[in-house]
């Protein structure tokens, strides 16, 4: 059996929003990032297992080499992180979501 590890602190990622709802971090994501994906719950990235209840946005700051990524703590749920990307990272998103930007 494989282990799932769902601890966000691996990615060493800053804390964005709290105390918040998921339809103001998708908000929030909308507003503030030059792209943003739809991922769905259990999205796995770097090893880690995204916690969601529903589907949520995860934005890219481009130029700043930023991923801001969604997740929820039973305690404390939904959050927003932003964490170090690289082009890779981008891409690994970009096509695990079968390039389905989200646009207005």
């Amino acid at each position: 059996m494989v282990s799932t590890e769902r601890c966000i602190n691996k990615l060493r990622a800053a804390v964005v929003m709290k105390d918040t709802t998921a339809e103001e971090i998708n908000e929030y994501i909308r507003k503030n990032c030059s792209e943003y994906y739809e991922i769905p719950p259990n999205f796995r990235f770097k090893c880690i297992t995204v916690l969601l209840q529903a589907p949520m946005l995860v934005g890219f700051k481009i130029k700043k080499k930023k991923i801001l990524l969604p997740f929820e703590k039973i305690c404390f749920g939904p959050i927003l992180y932003e964490i170090n990307a690289t082009d890779e990272d981008f891409n690994f998103i970009r096509n695990a979501t079968k390039n389905e930007e989200i646009s207005e």
